[in-house]
């Protein structure tokens, strides 16, 4: 609005301004139907590139897009080869014209750093999704021995996890307690003692800590135990 405004001379409304902008998108872009009815063959495409990327799309009776799954080929032997056996799982919100989540499953390196595994695009952060999108996953590495799954405990999850993976183990996301901490309880030195007793590797230590967090504020302490 501001630019036609100086360089124009025009004054223009903001719904005129967001679908002149919408237009401009999809001159670039294409429409969000024409990409969806791209997806078959953009998957074909990319398990023949891609030597043993795997991609499942999942639709109703009429034909219309529910699911998709995609986990690289690389992404998958990296896994097996060199990565510790530890899957950090979340969605996020999409923000398209059809909205729905993006859920991604990823680990760290050697080096620390994000390693992609698997996505999927759904709905919502839903039981159905969940379970569909870890099913195609297991299908996709296997059985992994001391498999460990991080989340933020939503239930969700929690229940995909139990059924598809039931040998696995599996935790909340630290940030995402620390998060709650600070949210709900206004304490920083329990803040503090909380991830001193989150990333201790000795049992005594982490009792320790966990003892002065009740004496500090025993909700506090009473919340980690639930959690």
């Amino acid at each position: 609005m501001e630019d036609m405004r100086k360089d124009m001379g025009v004054s223009i409304s903001d719904v005129k301004t967001w679908r002149a902008r919408e237009h401009a998108l999809e001159l670039v872009r294409g429409s969000a139907e024409e990409s969806y009815m791209r997806l078959p063959s953009y998957c074909a495409m990319l398990e023949a590139k891609n030597p043993g990327a795997i991609t499942h799309i999942e639709t109703d009776n009429n034909n219309h897009f529910i699911y998709l799954f995609m986990s690289l080929g690389p992404c998958i032997r990296g896994f097996h080869s060199v990565i510790r056996p530890g899957i950090a799982l979340d969605g996020t919100f999409l923000k398209g014209k059809y909205l729905g989540t993006l859920f991604v499953a990823t680990c760290k390196d050697g080096n620390n750093q994000i390693y992609p595994l698997a996505f999927e695009v759904g709905d919502s952060e839903n039981d159905a999704s969940w379970n569909w999108f870890l099913t195609k996953l297991r299908g996709a590495i296997g059985h992994i021995d001391d498999l460990v799954f991080i989340y933020d405990r939503h239930e969700s999850i929690r229940k995909a996890i139990s059924t598809i993976f039931p040998n696995a183990h599996h935790g909340a996301c630290i940030f995402h307690i620390s998060q709650n901490l600070k949210n709900h309880f206004k304490q920083e030195r329990a803040h503090s003692l909380y991830f001193r007793a989150a990333k201790t590797y000795h049992i005594p230590e982490f009792d320790r800590h966990i003892v002065q967090i009740f004496n500090i504020d025993p909700h506090v302490g009473n919340y980690l135990h639930a959690a």
